[in-house]
């Protein structure tokens, strides 16, 4: 796999700003999600879950489909090629209807792993077919910063309860095979990201309300430096 190199000044989101929140599984990116839409309502919130899928007001006749068959649980026993459809299509949902309109309009999105982690993870879980879902990947363009959040995994796998086989290596859940599973796409993460993007560290171990407030600053700091005043702000 290879980091698809579209530089962020590219592409149909140069007006916006994206953002790219990345940490192991139970690291706190869904709380923070939570945390963050309470400081900037402006902003918009992508992932891969249905919460945040659906429902799409633009075909309002495929949400009922999408609803019931999009649970994970009956991807884990699917053939390969069926399997890694499932992640092109919601990937490319994803990007085709929550992202980037709103890039598109100039707004600032912060995206739950963009394409990195399910991406990598598949590759371990699905080889046989996941050079199909990087091949999409490789089509989107890069964010304007990445922000990982620092936490232990001894402390994220507490966090997380009972993982799910989309989250440890093999089948049966334990401590050494969510350890091993989390270091490996981390590994693979960082080694796909293009060293010209910004990358913030985040304490995740602090209470949520101050990790939000620490990844708020830090996007509002970055986006103020890529993106062009809007019209009815004052230009000097």
């Amino acid at each position: 796999m290879t980091s698809n190199g579209i530089g962020p000044a590219n592409g149909a989101h140069s007006t916006g700003f994206l953002a790219v929140i990345l940490g192991p599984d139970g690291a706190g990116k869904t709380t923070l999600s939570r945390e963050l839409r309470t400081l900037a309502a402006d902003w918009h919130f992508a992932s891969l879950q249905p919460e945040d899928l659906y429902p799409l007001d633009e075909i309002p006749e495929y949400n009922l489909w999408a609803l019931s068959t999009h649970p994970r649980e009956y991807v884990a026993h699917m053939r390969p090629l069926t399997r890694v459809s499932f992640f092109t299509h919601v990937l490319s949902m994803a990007w085709e209807y929550r992202m980037r309109p709103h890039l598109e309009a100039g707004g600032v999105v912060v995206s739950d792993s963009y394409w990195y982690r399910a991406t990598v993870k598949e590759s371990v879980h699905n080889p046989e077919a996941a050079f199909l879902l990087e091949k999409l990947a490789a089509t989107m363009p890069d964010p304007h910063l990445v922000i990982w959040l620092d936490m232990p995994l001894t402390e994220s796998w507490r966090r997380n309860g009972s993982p799910t086989v989309f989250e440890i290596e093999g089948a049966v859940p334990s401590w050494e095979a969510y350890a091993s599973f989390q270091r490996r796409v981390i590994d693979e993460v960082r080694r796909l990201l293009p060293t010209h993007i910004p990358q913030v560290t985040v304490d995740a171990t602090c209470p949520p309300y101050e990790v939000a407030q620490a990844v708020y600053a830090a996007i509002n700091t970055a986006a103020a430096g890529v993106r062009p005043p809007r019209l009815d702000e004052d230009v000097i």
